[in-house]
C-alpha cells in the first residue's frame, strides 16, 4: 500500500504538473496571440510609414524641381529688370535732354534777341536737296531770273531801317 500511496502521490504530483503546464500553455498561447497582433499592427504601421516615406521622397523631388524652376524664372526676371532699368534710364536721359531743348527754344522765342545756337540736324539722304550739276550753277546767268535793276538792288541790299525782330536763322 505504501507503494500505491507513493504511486498515487506521484500520480497526483504529475497530474498537478500537467495541469500547471496546461495552464502555462494557455497563458503562453494568449501572450503569443497578443504578440502576433502587435506584430501585425507593427507591420501595417511599417508599411504605412514606407508608403509615407515614398510620398515624401516624391514631394521632395517635386519641391526641388520647383525650386530650380523658380530660381531660373527669378534670374530671368532679374535680367529683364536690368534691361528695362537701363532702357528707362536712357529714355529718362533723352526726355531730360528734350525738355532742356524745349526750354531753350521757348526762351529763344520769348526773347527773340538771343541767338539760337544751331542744332546739328540729322539729315537723311531723302531729305538732302538734290545736287545741281555744274551746268546749273547759280553764277550762271541762264538760271537767274530776269529782273530790272531796281529789283536786283532791293534783293542784294536789305533795308537796314526795317525794324524787323525776326531772326533769320530760324
Amino acid at each position: 500500500m505504501e507503494e500505491s500511496l507513493k504511486l498515487q502521490e506521484q500520480r497526483d504530483l504529475h497530474i498537478s504538473k500537467i495541469y500547471d503546464l496546461e495552464q502555462q500553455k494557455v497563458k503562453l498561447n494568449d501572450v503569443k496571440s497578443q504578440l502576433e497582433e502587435k506584430l501585425d499592427k507593427a507591420e501595417i504601421q511599417v508599411n504605412k510609414t514606407l508608403i509615407d516615406a515614398g510620398y515624401c521622397r516624391t514631394e521632395l523631388q517635386s519641391q526641388k524641381s520647383l525650386q530650380v524652376s523658380s530660381s531660373a524664372a527669378l534670374e530671368v526676371h532679374r535680367l529683364e529688370k536690368a534691361a528695362l532699368t537701363k532702357q528707362l534710364a536712357e529714355r529718362s536721359s533723352k526726355i531730360t535732354e528734350l525738355e532742356k531743348e524745349i526750354n531753350r527754344l521757348k526762351l529763344a522765342l520769348t526773347t527773340r534777341s538771343a541767338p539760337v545756337p544751331s542744332v546739328p540736324a540729322k539729315v537723311t539722304p531723302a531729305q538732302q536737296p538734290p545736287k545741281q550739276s555744274s551746268a546749273l550753277n547759280v553764277q550762271d546767268p541762264i538760271n537767274e531770273p530776269i529782273l530790272d535793276n531796281d529789283a536786283k538792288e532791293e534783293l542784294e541790299e536789305p533795308n537796314v531801317n526795317d525794324n524787323n525782330d525776326f531772326d533769320t536763322n530760324l
